[in-house]
């Protein structure tokens, strides 16, 4: 199945780096594993691609004695729970991939229900952050269904499974992405 997905900031062999340095537990271990002799990689190594809507958001802010402020920026609005926010990161460029459906989390946010979500979020994220005198007019610019790729590196019995994200870098655990966790355990 082909998806627009952002292209990914570090691969395979980077992500399981990554994940030796989680926290001091999982540190320590690879350290003594590595003393010993043992192999510390992991059983499985796979990427999945989570759903995100990309909202391009135009703002005019209108200031008394001031001159007026177009303000334009991403929210980003999870295809799967529906929470929205703020693009905090560059996000990188978009490919076209072909990938098995199997590595894809289905989208449960429909474009509508996104669109109703960036609405209700708009407001107080604009009185929040740049206080306005006036109610400032916003516009929707695009919307766009973007898939960002996780690394699930899966250490098996002998440890944990975590999820590193290929647009931010971080490292979780996998149980705490739930929507992660759910699929990539329905698939073993």
């Amino acid at each position: 199945m082909e998806i627009r997905s952002f292209e990914p900031r570090l691969g395979e062999a980077e992500a399981v780096d990554r994940t030796d340095r989680l926290t001091l537990r999982t540190y320590l271990r690879s350290k003594v594993r590595e003393l010993m002799g043992r192999s510390g990689e992991p059983e499985t190594v796979m990427r999945l691609y989570y759903p995100d809507y990309l909202a391009y958001t135009t703002v005019e802010l209108r200031r008394l004695a001031r001159a007026e402020r177009t303000v334009k920026f991403l929210a980003g609005i999870d295809a799967v729970t529906g929470r929205v926010g703020e693009v905090d990161v560059d996000p990188p460029g978009r490919e076209t991939v072909d990938v098995p459906e199997a590595q894809i989390l289905e989208t449960a946010v429909p474009e509508a229900e996104a669109t109703e979500q960036w609405r209700d979020w708009i407001f107080p994220y604009l009185d929040r952050t740049y206080r306005p005198l006036k109610r400032p007019e916003f516009t929707l610019d695009r919307l766009e269904l973007v898939y960002t790729p996780f690394w699930i590196v899966d250490y098996g019995r002998d440890g944990e499974c975590y999820a590193v994200s290929t647009l931010t870098r971080q490292v979780e655990l996998i149980e705490d992405v739930e929507a992660l966790s759910d699929h990539y355990r329905s698939l073993a």
